[in-house]
């Protein structure tokens, strides 16, 4: 007999927004209630719970056993490969030059995807850097990439997907870039894998941006307008501190910080509406 699961009250979807937005900046609106609710309902039954005030004083006592468990239900994963097109063509446009003029380190660029899901966007980079290799002064451009999802994180490392994620692809590109496996699955050539490099990371965690040179370009789209106001500042003075004087950020077209921190300066790069950051 399935046991039935009480519905998520105002009170318990307060406590769940707190802890989320605390934990990884992640924040359900009233209007999203419901949502939440359905996330987390198939969690609840695994663990024979009845109310979700019970899984929420597990998650304050347990939070580093259930920490995955609760990253794969609460996060969004929707991705693919060149999505939002104009915004890489930006990038590997004219601005390329200014931030091969201006690199950190001459001849290097390095560039960053944080909340990079199953891996479509950073390799989507990756792509990009390899069309351009000849670029003149351009060495090395190297792609690193992060995300809260361990599951994500294995599967892009794997570089195996579906025709879903190649849905804005035309079939010459997808036999470019792509190895047609068994079932209906391709597997991301080697020459635009090689080299890209995933960890785990928190957008909201300082810590999850040290180590070398500070990035050329970092991009994070369609990722904080899941955010909580206060997560949301906490991610953009990351960026800032992560990039160099001149570095670019890329956020998705929904999402804007214009005005929000005095060290991004907002530029148009061709369609797109992009953040730099200045000296300061």
């Amino acid at each position: 007999m399935t046991r039935e699961i009480a519905p998520l009250t105002r009170e318990e979807h307060a406590l769940f927004n707190e802890l989320l937005s605390k934990e990884f900046g992640i924040h359900f609106p009233e209007s999203k209630r419901q949502i939440l609710q359905s996330r987390l309902e198939p969690r609840l039954r695994e663990l024979r719970l009845r109310r979700f005030f019970d899984y929420y004083l597990k998650l304050r006592y347990d939070l580093r056993g259930e920490r995955k468990e609760l990253i794969h239900r609460v996060t969004n994963n929707e991705t693919y490969f060149f999505r939002e097109k104009a915004q890489f063509e930006s990038l590997f446009g004219p601005a390329l030059d200014e931030l091969v003029a201006s690199a950190w380190v001459p001849g290097r660029l390095r560039l960053l995807s944080a909340g990079c899901s199953s891996g479509e966007e950073p390799y989507t980079l990756s792509i990009y850097a390899f069309d351009h290799r000849f670029r003149p002064g351009l060495e090395t451009l190297s792609v690193e990439a992060f995300d809260l999802d361990e599951d994500c994180l294995e599967r892009a490392r794997k570089s195996v997907y579906g025709r879903r994620s190649l849905r804005a692809l035309a079939p010459e590109q997808i036999s470019r870039y792509f190895r047609k496996e068994e079932r209906g699955s391709f597997a991301l050539r080697s020459p635009y894998r090689d080299g890209v490099r995933f960890r785990s990371g928190n957008i909201i965690d300082p810590s999850s941006y040290r180590g070398g040179a500070p990035y050329d370009a970092i991009f994070c789209r369609n990722v904080l307008i899941y955010f909580s106001e206060t997560a949301l500042r906490r991610a953009i003075e990351n960026f800032a501190e992560a990039l160099r004087p001149g570095g670019l950020l890329f956020l998705g077209h929904s999402e804007s910080i214009i005005g929000m921190n005095p060290k991004l300066e907002t530029l148009r790069l061709d369609s797109c509406i992009v953040y730099r950051r200045i000296d300061s």
